[in-house]
């Protein structure tokens, strides 16, 4: 599953970077999670998790049915006031074909939230829904023009006013096609990559021109004001990418890392000089990927150390006096971090699932602790949703 986003915007202490200490993460056992019962919601899988205001929390993903030989998916979003001990579902418009993924949400306030997901050729534009605070409304984003494309989405939304959120994604454009010798009725298409940014002024989506497209793919997004916009990913070559916009144009800022290869998959920010961006990095041709958090202090990226254990990132939250963060290990294991007065702890993740598989794709920090969001593959193939609150 895809999509591994989250917003949160609660006031939090600033971390001083200088006492960050990197001993292994300590595993607290006896960690309470709670998770939820979801058993009314069928197969499905939670793709990501935010803060909508100051007493709401939204989870979101797919829910997925077998029909024959495919899984057709429609949109889930649930919600839970603070003062509530359930989740409830809200209901989201559904398409018949597999633009129904979510990859995103974030939101201003409970009356205005944006939804991203993948391009639907039927239309040919991307999906994206605005919640009013009492329906959502599929809103369409353009498709570049005089292209064609093998493949395209929105990654991540960054809602900052009613007139000004930004969504960023990727682009598979097809070069060329021809026929294919060996299978009579296929063709061989050659396409490349391409970095999209989008932009809404309140009243429709915009395509924004990105620097050196072709060399970029571009994962997160977080805009703190006209002047001030991060996006996240990687080049081409496989090493982190940081754009920033300055109100007049975009910029490369560079990313220190000691690893081969790398990306940045999530940001947050607390404000222009408290700026976090999470992924992976690798140290070697052989790494699946270890941790890789980097922290902007208003004049320059630092790389933040992380147990040398600690696999790849999967999502970043801003925490009181700190950060959090989901991600999976090597063989695939769960984990949830969170730095502390510059001090890692691991709370422990229950295992899930027939087998004990459990996937986390999202965390967010809420006044009950910790929410984290994923799935757990059953017996028949197809997933059941994840969340546990309350790991510190």
């Amino acid at each position: 599953m895809s999509g591994i986003r989250v917003r949160t915007r609660t006031a939090v202490t600033v971390l001083a970077l200088a006492a960050v200490t990197v001993p292994a993460a300590t595993a607290h056992a006896g960690a309470r999670w709670s998770a939820a019962d979801l058993t009314g919601v069928g197969h499905a899988a939670l793709t990501g998790v935010t803060r909508v205001d100051g007493d709401t929390t939204w989870a979101y993903g797919v829910k997925v049915r077998q029909e024959g030989k495919v899984q057709p998916r429609t949109p889930l979003l649930l919600a839970r006031d603070d003062d509530e001990s359930s989740w409830r579902e809200i209901p989201m418009p559904a398409f018949a074909d597999r633009s129904n993924q979510l990859s995103a949400i974030d939101a201003v306030s409970q009356q205005d939230a944006w939804a991203v997901g993948l391009y639907e050729e039927s239309r040919g534009a991307f999906l994206t829904q605005h919640w009013d605070g009492t329906e959502w409304r599929v809103v369409d984003a353009p498709a570049p023009e005089g292209i064609r494309l093998a493949g395209a989405g929105l990654l991540d939304v960054s809602a900052r006013t009613a007139d000004d959120v930004w969504a960023v994604g990727w682009l598979i454009v097809v070069d060329s096609e021809v026929p294919n010798p060996d299978k009579p009725g296929g063709t061989i298409q050659e396409t490349h990559a391409e970095a999209m940014l989008q932009h809404w002024d309140g009243e429709a989506w915009h395509l924004v021109p990105v620097p050196d497209a072709t060399s970029l793919w571009t994962y997160s997004v977080t805009a703190l004001a006209d002047d001030d916009v991060w996006v996240s990913g990687y080049t081409m070559d496989d090493r982190p990418a940081m754009l920033h916009y300055d109100g007049s144009s975009w910029s490369r800022v560079p990313v220190p890392y000691d690893g081969v290869n790398g990306e940045l998959t999530d940001l947050e920010a607390r404000g222009p000089n408290d700026v976090w961006a999470a992924g992976r990095k690798l140290v070697d041709d052989e790494d699946p990927g270890h941790a890789l958090l980097a922290h902007w202090d208003g004049r320059s990226w630092k790389q933040v150390p992380t147990p040398a254990d600690a696999g790849r990132v999967n999502d970043l939250t801003l925490a009181p006096a700190g950060v959090a963060v989901a991600g999976e290990q090597p063989d695939g294991t769960p984990y949830v971090m969170r730095l502390r007065h510059g001090r890692w702890s691991q709370p422990s993740v229950p295992p899930g699932g027939a087998d004990g598989s459990r996937y986390l794709t999202s965390v967010a920090w809420t006044p009950r602790g910790l929410t984290a969001v994923g799935y757990e593959e059953g017996a028949t193939g197809l997933p059941s949703p994840s969340l546990l609150t309350g790991g510190r």
